[in-house]
């Protein structure tokens, strides 16, 4: 009743969501060698060889890259007390835990209790580079995006890893994002992963430079690129090559 009287249809279609989502059961597939399966295990073969045979192997090259201008080097990342509660409220509750069977609420509900604990840990692990063994794994999901559901192709690959290896990459990823946008490394005209930019903000600047080409009847030519499994094809080698440059470290 409440959130009927307050007319909001965005808390209103939120709360139905929330009542009527579910988590679908992987149906009969067909595998890339056209074969059909039915088992648990052989779906889970099947969805291990289709994402493995989709991600992209280093070639070893180490491609020639402009050097930048010389900046201040990124070699302090700090965690704090107050750091590390933040990047927990800003957790969702509903998320599944990694392989230490962890959840995000239980992180919330102890906020302020291992807020403190987590940065000294967390400070203590960056200072000798050292990344325990069990945030390195991961519970692998496979999650459908659209099309046949009975096709391996049809579904995204999403990596459930421990929640407090999460908490530790989203301050270190704060701290990057700072320092492209103190040195300026980050185009104007860049709107995803960039702090109160997305979809929409891109599409009204669009919008605004073409009503302005329009009417100064000036041509337009649009042109959209999308990169099939771009996060698949990306080599932490070439990646590290490409950030040494920018002087992350």
């Amino acid at each position: 009743m409440r959130i009927i009287e307050a007319k909001n249809p965005g808390a209103f279609y939120k709360h139905v969501n929330k009542r009527i989502k579910h988590r679908s059961v992987i149906p009969t597939l067909i595998s890339s060698n056209g074969l059909i399966v039915t088992s648990d295990e052989n779906k889970a073969n099947a969805f291990n060889e289709y994402f493995a045979s989709v991600g992209v192997t280093d070639d070893g090259s180490t491609p020639t890259l402009i050097q930048c201008e010389p900046r201040p080097l990124l070699e302090m990342v700090v965690f704090d007390e107050y750091g590390v509660s933040r990047a927990v409220l800003n957790l969702k509750a509903n998320l599944s835990a990694g392989p230490d069977g962890l959840p995000p609420l239980l992180f919330k509900r102890l906020r302020f209790s291992i807020a403190k604990p987590l940065a000294i840990l967390y400070t203590q692990l960056f200072s000798v580079g050292f990344v325990p063994e069990s945030w390195k794994n991961a519970i692998i999901v496979p999650d459908f995006k659209k099309g046949t559901s009975s096709n391996v192709a049809n579904y995204r690959l999403i990596s459930l890893t421990c929640i407090a290896s999460k908490l530790m990459e989203r301050i270190i990823a704060t701290h990057i994002h700072d320092y492209f946008h103190k040195n300026h490394l980050l185009s104007d005209v860049q709107h995803g992963f960039i702090r109160g930019h997305y979809t929409c903000t891109n599409m009204f600047k669009s919008m605004n430079d073409w009503t302005l080409s329009v009417k100064s009847k000036s041509g337009i030519s649009v042109a959209y690129i999308d990169y099939s499994r771009a996060f698949d094809s990306v080599t932490y080698a070439k990646l590290f090559a490409r950030l040494q440059l920018w002087h992350l470290w």
